[in-house]
């Protein structure tokens, strides 16, 4: 369940932009999410450690490239963490704008520290319930909107009616492009199956499980809630958030319940908005600080970071990612729609440098197998189509993570600047400084280590994945109930 509900962020929840822009938008992404779920999911599976592809970046590409990813991960999550409390403040004005947005942020900031600092058993008792929230709410929500578009809820009929007149295009390819980094920023999250794999019990079999049903997520939870915002919320409805509009305490989930004259349930809507932003914070500080700890433990961190308190807390890392979150305070001086612009930016950016990280280590993981002589059907799940899936991938992010940014260029503008293309930057920078520092040289296809870690379970029979028996109805009912729990 928290694979499936974990990764659901708060930008589904929280905005969409034109109705075809953004489902294309969408798209794209879930398309590129697709095959990096995959890749990490063929290394994860054959060696299962934690921590998993920062450890893969170093082994199959370099040291210096995999300490960048590593750190580029953490920041990327400790970043999400500081976006999701400067949405919490525009969430709780849908009740009361007379608390200061800084005084939200703190308190729910020492909320989701607590939760994380009594261990991973209160993370996932917590995370579970949430997951189930946003599964559930998803789900009512896909259902009740199709009611509303069609007039069986309220007297009106919305169908199409917003995509008519370039209303589907608002702003052209320029509104898909600036949808993309939302689009991935929502989707986030999606290769913490991998980096969990060596604390499954079965690996071979849980990972490739959850991996498959990624594409199923996607369609469901994505695409079919975009659709669904597209047909009723207007392009320009004041309340979609950009830095030029007016208002954006209220959800598109909300809103699509107050267009069906729902107004009691839009404040049900707002707390599971609530829960939605709370998990992922939860979420995103459970992640950076584990990615920080096995930076430590792999000695590319400061070693007290890597100390584990006797509840298996790592304390310092916790403690130092949380930190990064008091740049939330600052909502009181800068406008909460300019910041959380540049958290979403940095963070959906820092997004694309990861996944192309992964791809990469799979694309060199497959060819050394290859000049190694080691036969493929040894591995226990293989990506479909390799290399397409790798190259599509790598050329994507890159492209993307250049072309987001270019309309801030004329007329200037700061703010959307520094969100697109600061984390490139710095990875760039990181990157070199650790290279020239270390000296680490690309290691050859050759010398790439293929045995270390690799799972006990290799070449042992495995059972046969329970949904693939039984007559064709029990098979549909199980793969519903493998999709969904």
């Amino acid at each position: 369940m928290i694979s499936l509900g974990g990764v659901i962020g708060q930008g589904l929840f929280l905005s969409a932009g034109g109705p075809a822009g953004a489902l294309i938008a969408y798209s794209i992404i879930g398309f590129i999410v697709f095959w990096v779920a995959y890749s990490l999911g063929e290394m994860a599976t054959y060696i299962p450690v934690s921590g998993s592809f920062t450890i893969f970046c170093r082994r199959f590409v370099d040291d210096s490239f995999g300490a960048m990813i590593g750190y580029n991960y953490w920041a990327c999550w400790a970043i999400i963490v500081a976006a999701e409390l400067v949405a919490l403040p525009l969430v709780m004005q849908f009740w009361t704008d007379k608390v200061p947005d800084y005084a939200w942020s703190l308190i729910w900031l020492v909320a989701i520290f607590l939760l994380n600092l009594f261990g991973a058993r209160s993370y996932g008792e917590a995370e579970y319930w949430f997951s189930l929230i946003k599964v559930l709410t998803i789900i009512i929500f896909i259902i009740v909107g199709a009611l509303i578009s069609g007039g069986v809820i309220a007297d009106e009929v919305y169908g199409f009616k917003f995509w008519a007149n370039g209303g589907a295009f608002p702003h052209g390819a320029l509104g898909v492009v600036n949808s993309l980094v939302l689009a991935s920023f929502s989707m986030q999250g999606t290769e913490i199956i991998g980096i969990t794999a060596g604390e499954c019990s079965n690996p071979i079999k849980q990972v490739p499980r959850a991996i498959k049903n990624v594409v199923w997520r996607i369609v469901i939870f994505y695409l079919c809630s975009i659709f669904i915002m597209g047909q009723i919320i207007p392009w320009n409805d004041e309340h979609n958030l950009n830095r030029a509009s007016k208002d954006v305490t209220v959800s598109p989930f909300t809103l699509v319940f107050e267009k069906g004259r729902l107004a009691s349930v839009a404040h049900i809507m707002n707390v599971v908005i609530l829960i939605t932003v709370l998990s992922c914070a939860n979420s995103g500080l459970y992640v950076a600080t584990r990615t920080m700890t096995a930076l430590a433990h792999e000695g590319i961190a400061w070693h007290k970071l890597g100390y584990i308190n006797r509840r298996g807390v790592p304390i310092w890392a916790l403690i130092c990612t949380a930190a990064v979150s008091v740049i939330t305070f600052i909502t009181s001086l800068i406008p909460g729609k300019a910041l959380y612009s540049v958290l979403t930016s940095l963070s959906g950016v820092a997004g694309f440098v990861t996944w192309a990280g992964i791809c990469l280590a799979h694309y060199r993981f497959r060819k050394a197998f290859k000049i190694q002589g080691r036969d493929l059907s040894i591995l226990p799940m293989r990506a479909p189509l390799h290399p397409f899936g790798d190259l599509f991938d790598m050329v994507a992010c890159i492209v993307i993570s250049i072309i987001t940014g270019y309309s801030y260029f004329v007329p200037a503008d700061a703010v959307g600047l520094v969100g697109n293309y600061a984390g490139l930057i710095l990875c760039a920078i990181g990157w070199a400084i650790t290279k020239w520092w270390t000296k680490s040289k690309m290691v050859p296809l050759a010398e790439i280590d293929l045995d270390t870690g690799v799972s006990d379970q290799i070449g042992k029979q495995q059972e046969q994945d329970p949904t693939t028996l039984g007559p064709w109805h029990r098979r549909i009912w199980k793969r519903a109930v493998a999709i969904f729990t």
